[in-house]
């Protein structure tokens, strides 16, 4: 006798057994009971999830002879013929294979026939949306004004595919993915009815592998009884569905967060052609964790283990909200390239999770363009640095960060820098803010400068772009000027136009804190006389540690190339 698969021998025979999907059964009895069954009915969702087995047992209880009735009894000759697949006015058609408009003539005529034996004619047809234009616009007419004998059921993974004149003629019934819950507590029931004694734990993660799909947790059960017997554990799933279990997954994220080169290219998949369902076992545990993040680890929306549940709520404290974010959207990107190019699936999975774990490399651009226009407004200004934290103006230290300057043995120290311009000390030249200056009276023109450029970066900013690329605030006869070196014409038009004049003047003033017009200078900027040798090597020093300071990171010299 040949073997039934688990995915047949445990397929449902009634609502009470559809896993999952307790909306549209709900939905489809309800329509029985109050006698409104419609003609059409659309039944779409992944794949696995119940379409056509929904359909089927529609269709069974509308002809059973006790009915129609929410609860088909299984006995009766159209139940059995129904259940057997040989009930005759229950008509199956492969949408794959019947595409042509020649098909649903033949349906169309066939329709027009009472039925043979049961109460209703149905029409299951699968994969609907495989079905040419031509095809659809033939089954038009009958779709929408069919005879009062005829019901149509139709299930589809894609109905965006279809035409909205189709959509427009039937219910349409979506079916979710089914949760890891509802499909970890069927593999039980069908384990314990097979007389298999797992492992506890492998039915949760043959359900993680499933990723929503009954049909495929059940075909996974089968070929890991022929793995590993009647007796799997959850080492056996693992080798089952490849790399990509918790631990696997919790191993490479940890390298990923420590910068761990090494660990990361040997934390991923070895087999061949595994690398987009890792990715997407790795997505949906980055997705986990965010939810974690936001909403806590009880959250409802989260499908996890209790062991599960801990991994998560440590990893989404120590990334926060901001980094999961942008690693997820990353990710997302590679997984994009691997589609295009998956002959290079693996490379670019690689160069993702590489790129991800080098210090600084998951901050988000804004972050970044903040901290060049603070750094371009203190060198222009002359003020001194100020070491600022980590993004999102916190304190911690990132994986290769050195001590901020100033601290030492976590013993904050004062620390005296020399300015890195020196001041312009030509006659006509306008005094600026330094470490070679004294300081006006708070606010510093360095801070006026910095805010008046974070203002204006959020109404425009293209023009804070230019101002904190090329110009230089400073005070001159009581007032401020903006300074800047010779401009293209691109650049001298934008600053000459009224509207941004006003932009400027505004942020000026609200960074200022009073009313001000600051004077624009355009020409050339006489560059300062060069430093000596000795000194010039301290303010490369010095400007090295400064960026250092801002954007995280370590420095590496090269003593060969530098002569040093």
């Amino acid at each position: 006798m040949s073997y039934l698969v688990l995915a047949r021998k445990y397929r449902p025979g009634n609502f009470e057994e559809v896993v999952g999907q307790t909306t549209l059964t709900d939905v489809l009895r309800g329509a029985i009971k109050d006698e409104r069954v419609g003609h059409a009915y659309l039944f779409c969702g992944p794949r696995g999830t119940g379409k056509t087995t929904t359909a089927r047992i529609f269709a069974k209880a509308l002809n059973c002879e006790v009915g129609p009735t929410t609860h088909p009894c299984g006995t009766c000759d159209r139940c059995v013929a129904a259940d057997a697949g040989r009930e005759v006015d229950i008509i199956e058609i492969d949408a794959a294979s019947h595409t042509g408009v020649g098909d649903i003539r033949e349906l169309r005529d066939q329709a027009a026939y009472a039925p043979m034996r049961a109460r209703y004619k149905v029409y299951i047809i699968d994969e609907v949306h495989m079905l040419s234009k031509s095809a659809f616009n033939a089954l038009l007419k009958t779709l929408e004004e069919p005879p009062p004998h005829v019901k149509f059921l139709f299930a589809t993974t894609e109905p965006q595919k279809l035409p909205d004149t189709i959509l427009s003629r039937c219910q349409t019934l979506r079916l979710s993915p089914i949760s890891e819950a509802d499909i970890a507590g069927r593999l039980d029931f069908v384990m314990g009815a097979e007389g298999f004694t797992p492992e506890e734990g492998v039915s949760y993660e043959v359900a993680r592998l499933a990723r929503g799909g009954m049909r495929d947790a059940l075909s996974m059960t089968d070929q890991l009884i022929a793995l590993a017997g009647t007796s799997p554990t959850v080492a056996d799933v693992s080798r089952l569905g490849g790399e990509g279990g918790l631990r696997e997954l919790d191993d490479l994220l940890t390298a990923v967060e420590q910068s761990n080169q090494k660990g990361i290219l040997e934390g991923l998949p070895t087999r061949e052609g595994a690398e987009v369902d890792f990715l997407g076992r790795l997505l949906g545990h980055l997705r986990s964790a965010l939810i974690v993040a936001v909403c806590g680890a009880d959250a409802p929306m989260l499908e996890a283990s209790a062991d599960e549940r801990k991994v998560l709520a440590e990893r989404a404290t120590r990334l926060g909200v901001s980094r999961l974010q942008i690693w997820l959207e990353e990710l997302l990107a590679a997984r994009e390239r691997m589609r295009l190019l998956p002959a290079q699936a693996r490379l670019a999975l690689e160069v993702a999770l590489l790129d991800l774990a080098r210090p600084g490399g998951d901050w988000p651009l804004t972050e970044l363009e903040s901290r060049l226009l603070s750094l371009e407004a203190r060198l222009s200004s002359g003020a001194p640095p100020t070491s600022p934290g980590a993004p999102g103006g916190g304190q911690s230290r990132r994986p290769g960060d050195r001590p901020t300057p100033g601290q030492s043995n976590g013993q904050p120290q004062e620390v005296k820098r020399p300015s890195m311009l020196r001041p312009d000390t030509s006659p006509t030249a306008a005094k600026q803010v330094g470490a070679d200056t004294p300081a006006p009276s708070a606010p510093t023109v360095g801070d006026t400068w910095a805010k008046a450029l974070n203002g204006l970066k959020e109404r425009h900013g293209a023009l804070a772009q230019l101002l904190g690329r090329k110009g230089r605030l400073a005070e001159k006869s009581g007032g401020l000027v903006i300074k800047f070196g010779a401009l293209p014409d691109m650049e001298e038009r934008m600053l000459q136009d009224p509207r941004g004049l006003r932009a400027i003047q505004r942020a000026i003033s609200e960074a200022h804190g009073r009313e001000l017009t600051p004077e624009i200078i355009i020409g050339k900027v006489e560059a300062p006389p060069p430093p000596p040798p000795s000194e010039e090597t301290r303010e490369g020093d010095q400007f090295a540690d400064e960026v250092v300071d801002i954007f995280g990171g370590t420095l590496e010299r090269d003593d060969d190339r530098l002569g040093g």
